[in-house]
């Protein structure tokens, strides 16, 4: 689908699946699950969601003419305390940098499974929600989940009954360990390389320090 604007800036909102991205990342490049990395191994930067949301979501905007990033929106379920303490604060160092940073941060639920609930729901009625509202021409979904496929559907749809003409993709990791090549049906996609997600790495240390 092109893309066409006459003295405007097409404005792009990034929609950030974490989970799927971590573990999109983690496979994409190598990270070894025969054994415990160390902080040391040249892999051990994908075994943990360490990617930098804002600097991701301006590269992945900036690769297009004529976008602006509007708005990044972060997705992502997290334990409570008492089933993990060590993700839970993980979870709550980064969302504060996040939030700090404007982003807007939604925090799902972990159930005894260790599955998330409600996360993929939220994303799905933000994105709807947001077309009604004209809020985008470009929708930048972080993620190859195939459970969002209807709601690209719902949105193109009521962009057609807005008469106007929307651009959506999935990004998402992709290296020689990936399971997939394929992003979200109905949106065009967009590998991400190596090079571009070591370029948006976070330095920062969200694991707070356990007593001795």
């Amino acid at each position: 689908m092109g893309e066409c604007f006459i003295g405007r800036y097409l404005n792009t909102i990034v929609f950030f699946d974490g989970q799927n991205l971590y573990r999109s990342a983690k496979d994409a490049w190598g990270a070894d699950y025969t054994r415990r990395l160390k902080p040391t191994d040249e892999n051990y930067k994908y075994t943990f969601p360490s990617y930098d949301v804002e600097k991701l979501a301006t590269i992945l905007t900036s690769k297009t003419f004529g976008r602006i990033l509007s708005q990044i929106r972060f997705y992502t379920g997290v334990p409570r305390v008492d089933q993990n303490s060590f993700w839970h604060n993980f979870w709550k160092g980064k969302f504060e940098y996040l939030e700090a940073q404007g982003v807007e941060v939604y925090k799902g639920k972990i159930n005894e499974h260790q599955q998330e609930k409600g996360v993929d729901v939220k994303l799905a009625v933000d994105l709807i929600r947001l077309t009604y509202e004209q809020k985008y021409e470009v929708a930048i979904i972080v993620s190859q989940d195939r459970d969002f496929e209807p709601a690209i559907q719902l949105a193109k749809a009521i962009a057609r009954d807005q008469h106007r003409q929307l651009v959506f993709e999935s990004h998402f990791p992709l290296g020689p360990g990936s399971q997939s090549d394929r992003g979200i049906p109905r949106t065009v996609w967009e590998p991400i390389d190596k090079a571009t997600y070591d370029a948006c790495l976070d330095p920062r240390d969200y694991r707070m320090p356990t007593t001795p």
